[in-house]
């Protein structure tokens, strides 16, 4: 009976230690401009301003690949904030391999909604996308 118990405590206090992440080096990010600033139009057909406006990167060894764990931050700038508003948003992350084919693709489209009185609007959004070893990251919004 005491074999059994430590053979099934050996077993999992062992299988634990697959649940600790390994932080590695995150892999280049790249944000073009043509992708990183745009102007689009509201529901209410008023020009709004989307850009990045900061991104934080968490990286963990996946096997021979890394996963990144992504937080973008959009900001949504406007002239007429005297009406509430929404504007479409479309985010792309990419990831490629040496070779720029791409390996890994994580999108997210939602409408951005621009309260009354509020001509700056900041969203953060989440990413988690797996990355080739010495592979490269593609960043845009549309």
């Amino acid at each position: 009976m005491i074999r059994v118990f430590i053979i099934i405590s050996f077993l999992f206090f062992n299988g634990c230690s697959t649940f600790k992440k390994v932080v590695v080096e995150c892999p280049k990010l790249i944000a073009p401009k043509k992708a990183a600033e745009i102007v689009v139009n509201s529901e209410s057909n008023s020009p709004v301003y989307l850009g990045l406006r900061g991104v934080q990167k968490f990286c963990f060894k996946d096997g021979d690949n890394i996963k990144m764990e992504l937080s973008v931050n959009i900001r949504a700038i406007r002239n007429d904030s005297t009406k509430e508003d929404f504007v479409p948003v479309s985010i792309s992350v990419v990831s490629v391999d040496l070779n720029e084919n791409e390996f890994d693709r994580d999108e997210y489209n939602y409408s951005q909604f621009l309260l009354k009185g509020s001509k700056i609007v900041d969203r953060a959004t989440t990413f988690d996308l797996k990355v080739p070893a010495r592979g490269q990251v593609l960043l845009g919004i549309k």
